[in-house]
């Protein structure tokens, strides 16, 4: 059973990653696993208790990917690095892919309360580890930045998400511009 609703969590989160949260549905999932929509209810009995659990599964996934990138680093200018770097490489991996917030938070006005409230502790969860990495390379003389540690932080995820959610327009170029001047504003 928990086997079943780890496949109906992945396949989501995978279908997440090419479509916002309010775009796809139970029908896409149980056409996907080739099973009945009932078996989805089952173990999802609502679209925001999946909502909910997707959040978690992401943000398990990111702050993994976060806890390695800081074990590889030999610095927090280097990790930094590192992260920006990590950013571009999912978010550009040959596929046009939404970013896991930004499939849920383009449509925030019709997601729940309870969506709304696990997805901003989500966001506040990476942006309180960015900002412990810029204030140690700030602290560490490996960066530059004038304001609150905190604001620097939020800035820089909504600059990335921002480019995340223009470059299917604009192009990946202008991604990875966004990327370069976010870098060199900090003086990596």
């Amino acid at each position: 059973m928990m086997e079943r609703k780890q496949q109906i969590l992945a396949t989501a989160a995978d279908i997440l990653q090419h479509k916002s949260f309010a775009a796809f549905s139970y029908q896409d999932l149980a056409e996907r696993l080739g099973i009945r929509k009932a078996s989805i209810h089952h173990h999802f009995p609502t679209k925001d208790e999946l909502g909910i659990e997707l959040l978690k599964f992401f943000q398990a996934r990111g702050d993994a990917l976060m806890a390695e990138t800081l074990a590889d680093a030999a610095s927090p200018g280097e990790a930094l690095r590192m992260i920006f770097s990590m950013c571009e490489k999912v978010m550009l991996d040959g596929e046009t892919k939404v970013c896991p917030s930004c499939a849920f938070e383009v449509d925030a006005k019709n997601l729940s309360p309870a969506l709304i409230e696990m997805l901003r502790q989500s966001n506040e969860s990476f942006q309180n580890q960015l900002a412990k990495l810029l204030d140690a390379a700030r602290a560490g003389g490996e960066i530059e930045f004038l304001g609150d540690v905190k604001d620097q932080a939020a800035t820089l995820v909504s600059a990335l998400q921002g480019a995340r959610i223009a470059e299917p327009i604009m192009g990946r170029e202008h991604f990875r511009g966004v990327v370069r001047q976010l870098l060199q504003s900090l003086g990596l």
